[in-house]
């Protein structure tokens, strides 16, 4: 037998429920007896189920089968500026593993008050080199991290504001900018795929040929003024992005 015979064998096990997300696939070495393969084809069907993003491995837990992608909707960054709705404290994409039963996590990595990059100053309708407020965060899901985010707001917006405070906000970006006094009214997004850059590639931890989901957003308040600017970068087996029930006409 094959090692992509072991994969498929594997795939249709973890698919049809026999490992579920969390669970631990046999060790190599029992593998390789059940098989009855070397320890080499098991090697290589397990790094195929790595690729599809079916599982994943480290040193001290051996090969755990991944959770499904977490599916991020835009109802989840507009529910985000309601105050009153159950768990507030979480942001978005806290808020979307869990309803999926996915262990979550924000890192900060990163606040300053820089100038606007040219693709940003596009996007945000100011001139490039206008200040703005750069949030970088990395989210995990299962222990994974699963996305790489950074936001821009302008500086006459977030300045002295906790959008400019380091550490993490309360109910996630939309909230802040909400309790700094904006009307949030429309979100557009860019969406595409793409193999990613040699440093997205070591961050997200890819194997060789995966790809990633990179996603620009532009956030309007009431007046058509754009207030924030987001650019996420996601492995594509880890978060899949939803649009439901958007008018036809």
């Amino acid at each position: 037998m094959g090692y992509r015979q072991i994969a498929a064998a594997l795939r249709a096990a973890i698919e049809g429920g026999d490992y579920p997300p969390g669970s631990r696939l046999p060790t190599e070495h029992d593998l390789t007896a059940q098989y009855e393969v070397s320890r080499e084809t098991v090697r290589r069907a397990l790094a195929q189920l790595k690729t599809l993003g079916l599982v994943t491995t480290a040193t001290s837990q051996g090969t755990v089968v991944a959770h499904p992608p977490v599916r991020l909707t835009l109802a989840h960054y507009a529910g985000a500026v309601d105050p009153q709705r159950e768990g507030h404290t979480l942001g978005p994409w806290e808020t979307a593993c869990a309803q999926q039963g996915v262990p979550a996590t924000v890192e900060v990595t990163g606040v300053d008050r820089l100038p606007a990059p040219a693709a940003v100053a596009v996007r945000l309708g100011v001139p490039e080199g206008a200040e703005v407020i750069r949030r970088g965060r990395r989210m995990f899901a299962g222990g994974d991290l699963a996305q790489l985010q950074e936001s821009w707001v302008p500086a006459a917006i977030a300045g002295g504001t906790p959008l400019e405070q380091p550490g993490k906000l309360v109910g996630g970006l939309y909230a802040a900018l909400t309790a700094a006094g904006v009307v949030l009214a429309t979100a557009s997004e860019e969406v595409s795929g793409r193999l990613p850059t040699a440093a997205e590639q070591e961050a997200l931890g890819l194997p060789e040929a995966a790809s990633v989901l990179e996603v620009w957003r532009v956030t309007r308040d009431e007046t058509g003024r754009a207030v924030e600017v987001l650019h996420s970068v996601s492995d594509a087996r880890r978060v899949a992005r939803a649009y439901d029930d958007l008018p036809i006409g």
